[in-house]
């Protein structure tokens, strides 16, 4: 038996074992889920191709009046030191020179599909983002 075909089968195995663990019940559950995942997605499609698809601007049905404001759980003074607490040691030597170059690409990228003359424009953009920067983020990522 080859190498290969070995890792396989001990591969399917440990997924086997893992799914002894998920009860019939919850898998029936997400089963169900995913099929109404797709029928909507169909209804989208369908919506989109006749021209009647309509984007909500408010959370829920009633409108935001509707929406309770929840009092937070925690106050930003311990969110802060909580993310601070776990944040420690992530940020390794690499990882900031990793982020420049990220961010280098990103600028780059933005001058290839002529949101900037050249890459440092974008630079100055940081005080005043504009509403359509985010999907240029997203642009470079699924260019990724």
């Amino acid at each position: 038996m080859s190498e290969s075909l070995l890792h396989a089968f001990k591969g399917a195995d440990l997924y086997f074992a893992e799914s002894k663990h998920i009860s019939v019940k919850a898998a029936e559950e997400d089963q169900t889920e995913e099929e109404e995942s797709l029928l909507n997605s169909f209804d989208v499609d369908d919506r989109e191709a006749a021209g009647t698809l309509q984007f909500s601007t408010t959370n829920t049905a009633g409108g935001e009046d509707n929406v309770k404001k929840k009092k937070p759980k925690h106050s930003n003074n311990q969110l802060a030191s909580s993310l601070q607490a776990a944040s420690e040691g992530v940020v390794i030597g690499t990882t900031l020179s990793d982020y420049q170059r990220y961010w280098n690409q990103f600028k780059e990228f933005c001058v290839t599909i002529d949101k900037a003359q050249v890459a440092s424009e974008i630079d100055n953009l940081f005080l005043n983002l504009l509403a359509e920067f985010p999907m240029w983020i997203a642009l470079w990522i699924m260019d990724k």
